[in-house]
C-alpha cells in the first residue's frame, strides 16, 4: 500500500466512526439540519429543486444525512459510501427505500453507469481526499449531458479579516495533532472542543444578533441555531481528520474548468456555507 492510499484508509476509517455516533437515523436530528441542506441548493436552479425524477448520485454520503433529503428529488438514488461503519448506517437507513442503490465504494472508482445522473452531489467531502480534482473528475464520467453537479469544499476564508483566518490556521495546527491521537482520545478532545469553544462562540453569535449586532466574523457563527448535537458531530468532523484541504473561489473555479465541466455555468453561493457549488456538464 503506498502513502496516499494508506492517508486515504486513515481518512474513512475516521468518518466511519463518526458517522457510527452521529447517525441522524431519526426525525429530531434530521429536523435540525432541514435549514442546512435548504442552504446547499442555493446555487441550484429552482427547476431542479422542484423535481422529484432526477437520477441523484450522492458521492461519501457518510450516515445518508443528506441524502435523506434527496429523496424527494429523486426517482433513483445512488450512494456512494468507503468507510465499512458508515455504510453500515446507510444499510439501516435506506435497506427499505425503493429506487436506492447502495455503493460501498469510492468516489474514483464505482458502479454506477457512466452518464447516467441528473444530479451528482458531493457535500463536504472531496477537500478530504489527496487528489480533489480527480474525484471531481470521476463525479463528471457519471453525470449526463446537462446534468447537474452540486458540490461543498471547504473554503479558504478569502473573505474574512487577518485576525479569522490567523485563528484558523492555529486551530488547523491543533486538528494535526488532534488527528493523530488514538479513537478515544481524538473523540474526547473533540467533544470537549463543542463544549468550550463551539456551544459558547454559538451562543454569543446568537445573544449578538437579538441585540441588533452582526455575528458575521464571530468564528463558528453560522451554529448559533444549530443544536449542541450537530457541533458535536461537526467538531469531530473538523478536527478528527487528518486530511483537510481548503479552496478559494478562484482555485475551486480553476477546478471546475480542469474537470470537463461548463465553466460558463458555474454558480457559487453567497451564502453560508461559502463557496458551495452547482455546475453543469455540456
Amino acid at each position: 500500500m503506498n502513502r496516499e492510499e494508506n492517508r486515504d484508509d486513515r481518512v474513512i476509517s475516521h468518518f466511519g466512526g463518526e458517522w457510527k455516533k452521529f447517525n441522524y437515523l431519526d426525525e429530531e436530528r434530521l429536523s435540525e439540519i432541514q435549514n442546512q441542506f435548504d442552504a446547499y441548493l442555493t446555487p441550484l436552479s429552482e427547476d431542479v429543486k422542484s423535481r422529484n425524477d432526477l437520477v441523484v448520485g450522492d458521492f461519501g454520503a457518510g450516515s445518508g444525512r443528506w441524502a435523506h433529503f434527496f429523496l424527494k428529488l429523486s426517482s433513483d438514488l445512488w450512494l456512494v459510501e468507503p468507510g465499512v461503519e458508515s455504510f453500515s448506517v446507510l444499510q439501516e437507513r435506506f435497506a427499505q427505500e425503493r429506487g436506492v442503490h447502495l455503493l460501498n465504494q469510492t468516489v474514483s472508482e464505482n458502479e454506477i453507469p457512466p452518464e447516467s445522473l441528473d444530479l451528482s452531489v458531493s457535500l463536504g467531502v472531496l477537500h478530504h481526499i489527496p487528489d480533489t480534482l480527480e474525484g471531481i473528475k470521476a463525479i463528471y464520467e457519471k453525470t449526463k449531458p446537462g446534468g447537474y453537479f452540486l458540490c461543498y469544499l471547504y473554503y479558504a476564508m478569502e473573505n474574512k479579516p487577518k485576525a479569522y483566518r490567523m485563528l484558523w490556521k492555529f486551530s488547523n495546527s491543533l486538528r494535526t495533532a488532534i488527528s493523530s491521537l488514538p479513537y478515544l482520545f481524538r473523540r474526547l478532545v473533540c467533544e470537549v472542543i463543542a463544549l468550550v469553544v463551539y456551544f459558547p462562540l454559538a451562543r454569543l453569535s446568537k445573544f449578538a444578533e437579538k441585540v441588533g449586532v452582526s455575528s458575521r466574523n464571530i468564528p463558528l457563527h453560522h451554529y448559533k441555531d444549530m443544536s449542541f448535537y450537530v457541533m458535536r458531530n461537526d467538531a469531530y468532523d473538523r478536527f478528527g481528520t487528518s486530511l483537510e484541504q481548503r479552496f478559494t473561489k478562484t482555485e475551486i473555479s480553476e477546478l471546475i474548468s480542469k474537470s470537463g465541466f461548463d465553466i460558463s455555468t458555474l454558480r457559487f453561493s453567497d451564502v453560508e456555507p461559502f463557496w458551495t457549488f452547482s455546475v453543469r456538464k455540456k
